[in-house]
């Protein structure tokens, strides 16, 4: 679910009073380049109640503590949450700008992906473990003019450990509701090659035979599709809160699989952070 922060509290309220939508972030010089000198951070703790895997029946509380650090072109992060300009695409991992402009952004980034634990969910017993991999993701956006952007990424498994890729294109429009307070609206639809979708949806005849699962051939196509809507608020100081709810659907295999107990799902949570 998209979500920003800021950083730096004297540069908030200048930023405040200029700036009221993503097309109108900056000068192209402010945001085509980032000073290499720049370093800025935010530590801080989220949760949400969310479904416990996708597809799940039941929900869980998860309490996490995140970070954002930036130096320059460079970002590094656990929470894809935490960024420090509005409407920035920031993913999971360490990343890189490439391209930074008034209407068009792209970056790079590579983050560590625990795959699937068989103990972590009794719905998963039989089926063994997806093996851990680090996945690069390529994203886009574009700024429409106004308070609208589109997005679209790729991310792939580049240990070739079977987990195969998933893509996405989305888009976003958020206002300002008060002098320190933004609410933005987010939608994506996702997508998934036949690697992924058989390695998290599908059941070989051999899980078939250590589950209570029928064999499924889970075939590539479309993943999931989802909104959200979040509200940050700025405190006077260096603290920012955030507050966020969000709807997905499941689609294609994904949904059609016999894991999958319950297509829709819904969440709701929160963060506090503290900028540096």
């Amino acid at each position: 679910m998209p979500q920003g922060l800021q950083t730096r509290s004297t540069r908030l309220k200048k930023e405040a009073s200029t700036r009221v939508a993503p097309a109108a972030t900056a000068s192209s010089s402010a945001t085509s380049s980032v000073s290499s000198s720049a370093f800025d951070g935010v530590i801080g703790l989220t949760s949400s109640y969310r479904p416990k895997y996708p597809g799940a029946p039941k929900r869980a509380l998860h309490t996490t503590p995140a970070f954002y650090l930036r130096w320059g072109r460079l970002t590094v992060t656990n929470a894809s949450g935490f960024a420090p300009r509005r409407g920035e695409d920031v993913a999971r991992g360490l990343g890189l700008d490439m391209l930074r402009g008034d209407r068009l952004a792209v970056s790079l980034s590579l983050r560590y992906d625990s795959g699937r634990s068989e103990g972590s969910s009794e719905a998963y017993a039989g089926l063994g473990n997806i093996r851990h991999t680090v996945r690069a993701r390529l994203a886009a956006s574009w700024a429409l003019g106004g308070p609208w952007r589109l997005g679209a990424s790729w991310n792939s498994d580049v240990l070739g450990r079977g987990n195969g890729g998933v893509g996405d294109v989305s888009a976003g429009w958020e206002t300002r509701v008060g002098p320190r307070s933004i609410f933005s609206v987010a939608s994506y639809l996702s997508l998934a090659d036949a690697r992924y979708m058989q390695a998290y949806y599908g059941i070989t005849a051999a899980q078939s035979a250590r589950s209570v699962y029928a064999p499924f051939d889970a075939k590539a196509g479309l993943r999931d599709m989802g909104v959200s809507a979040s509200l940050r608020h700025d405190f006077a100081g260096d603290w920012v809160a955030l507050a966020n709810v969000g709807a997905t659907r499941l689609l294609g295999s994904a949904a059609d699989s016999p894991i999958t107990r319950n297509r829709n799902g819904w969440s709701v949570g929160g963060g506090l952070g503290w900028r540096f």
